[in-house]
């Protein structure tokens, strides 16, 4: 299947078409009213742009497919506190968070060996905080009703399925309910995640590559707190982020990562599609793979598997944005592949929040140019969110060009922390040339070199 999709997903050349061609045959019914703008799709970045529009007297209409927000989402993520209490002051008063993050982490793994680097301090659990662990689904609840309340009309089980045009400029959209309607706007804002079919199929995207896309696959296990606060060393109500590195992705360049909740833990694995493709195995092996992980089986042990799922993310950085803003429209989030390392949800909510200021200078001036709606383009450009996309700009392509990077600089590390470990019945002097040649056995000196040299160039 994953092959199938690769297949399908492979670019092809932009035609500039402003127009899109209706693959719904039902014809629309009549338009009812016409909104100030319409947002498609209810992740972080729609509910956050529909929160700030309405709460500045816009008219605001949001689409989601799900039965209600978060209805797609799996498991858990970490927010930055701070990002985030700029937009929503004290926001931990109201959103369901599950625990303060204080214990941070990256383990090198093997089959049967971690290296890993913690840093645990108290200073992170006072406010207005560093991270918190949230699930999903509270999360994308919890902005829906923000948005609700600040006078947003958020219709769910309404999936958008094509953008409207007139001249080249974006009018509305059809939604399917059963049926087919038509909504008409000023502004459309296309957040309908990683995949941004919207764009794709309005022609204002290149459809999204198979390297540029992570397939995710999250298990969430429910345990005590009392538990999860003992195996993780934990004082009460903190919690732990733990990022996985090497063996979990069976040799590609991908990650895994361990969140903590109040009550369960996230186990989460991914790499790109086109891997998976290459690899020809299905991603929940990964999955069951790391499950098994000695290091990784004692945490778990005794857990109920209380939900599974997947999720894509775009992982193409600063040269996967396309183009954002068009006449009468915009592109927030993952649809606009504005995500960077640590930083998904956090990244999507500030695209969002600038994405309505961009729409309300439009309706004061009544224009709906893209000059005028560059001011989206704008406020992304002077703040923290592109200018980190551009400073890690070349991270996609190291990561092609040394596919073997996690895997391999795992296997090395671990082997080096290991031979470090044993007591042998040899000088200290014999030793250190011992291990030197172990290491330098599994990857030559000078081609450790290239490949830092690469990095450092690419990571500033």
């Amino acid at each position: 299947m994953l092959k199938h999709w690769y297949q399908a997903k492979k670019p092809h050349k932009i035609t500039g078409k402003t127009t899109s061609s209706r693959t719904d045959k039902q014809e629309p019914s009549a338009v009812i009213k016409k909104y100030d703008a319409i947002v498609a799709g209810a992740g972080p970045a729609g509910l956050t742009a529909a929160y700030f529009m309405a709460r500045d007297g816009l008219d605001v209409l949001v689409l989601e497919r799900g039965p209600y927000a978060g209805a797609k989402c799996c498991g858990g993520v970490s927010i930055m506190a701070d990002h985030v209490h700029k937009l929503f002051p004290n926001f931990w008063e109201e959103c369901q968070c599950e625990r303060i993050i204080t214990d941070q982490s990256y383990w090198w793994m093997t089959e049967d060996s971690v290296l890993s680097t913690r840093f645990q301090s108290v200073r992170l659990a006072a406010a207005p905080y560093n991270r918190f662990s949230v699930k999903r689904s509270n999360l994308y609840k919890w902005l829906a009703d923000k948005a609700a309340e600040a006078g947003a009309q958020v219709l769910f089980k309404h999936t958008v399925t094509e953008v409207l045009f007139n001249d080249g400029q974006a009018v509305g959209v059809v939604a399917v309910n059963g049926g087919s309607s038509k909504y008409l706007a000023d502004v459309i804002i296309l957040a309908d995640g990683a995949n941004a079919l919207l764009a794709e199929r309005s022609g204002l995207a290149a459809p999204v590559s198979a390297e540029n896309i992570s397939l995710y696959v999250k298990e969430t296990i429910a345990l005590p707190s009392s538990v999860i606060e003992d195996r993780f060393n934990l004082p009460s109500g903190q919690g732990a982020i733990i990022g996985l590195i090497g063996y979990p992705t069976a040799g590609f360049n991908g990650t895994g990562s361990i969140h903590t909740f109040r009550d369960s833990i996230s186990l989460n694995v991914g790499m790109p599609v086109a891997d998976f493709a290459q690899a020809g195995f299905n991603p929940n092996e990964l999955l069951e793979r790391i499950k098994k992980h000695p290091h990784i089986k004692t945490l778990i042990a005794g857990g109920q598997t209380i939900a599974y799922g997947g999720s894509l993310i775009p992982e193409g950085g600063y040269y996967a944005v396309p183009k954002l803003v068009h006449p009468g429209l915009m592109i927030v989030g993952d649809a606009g592949s504005l995500v960077n390392g640590t930083h998904g949800i956090n990244l999507a909510m500030w695209s969002g929040f600038y994405s309505a200021k961009a729409v309300y200078g439009a309706k004061t001036s009544r224009d709906y140019s893209v000059r005028k709606l560059s001011l989206y383009t704008e406020l992304l450009n002077e703040s923290f969110i592109m200018q980190d996309l551009k400073a890690n700009a070349g991270v996609a392509k190291l990561m092609r060009d040394l596919p073997y990077a996690f895997d391999l600089y795992s296997r090395m590390a671990n082997e080096t922390a290991y031979q470090v470990s044993r007591v042998y019945t040899m000088p200290k002097r014999a030793k250190r040339i011992m291990i030197y040649k172990k290491v330098t056995s599994m990857q030559p000196v000078l081609k450790i070199l290239s490949d830092a040299w690469k990095a450092l160039k690419v990571i500033r």
